[in-house]
């Protein structure tokens, strides 16, 4: 899957890398490296994980409420921004 990037990414000239499939490390200058995933839940909607790093404990996580990967991933980029940025 090729995400659609936030524009505070190119700001922060982050970089994104997958990882696995549906999993994105963040690394950046002046920017902690943390690792975003979705995942789809039981209800078949999907939700949004933050790490700090693969395979550590989740840091934060979006109730499962989206219908499309693509929305999750969205939302665990601005999980990203207000954890590790605000």
């Amino acid at each position: 899957m090729t995400p659609d990037l936030p524009f505070w990414i190119r700001q922060r000239q982050a970089r994104v890398e997958e990882v696995t499939r549906g999993s994105f490390r963040i690394t950046g200058p002046n920017l902690p490296e943390a690792v975003v995933s979705v995942a789809i839940d039981d209800c078949l909607l999907w939700k949004s994980q933050l790490q700090a790093a693969q395979g550590q404990s989740v840091v934060a996580s979006t109730p499962a409420e989206f219908e499309n990967p693509r929305d999750a991933l969205n939302a665990g980029f601005e999980l990203y921004r207000s954890h590790f940025i605000s």
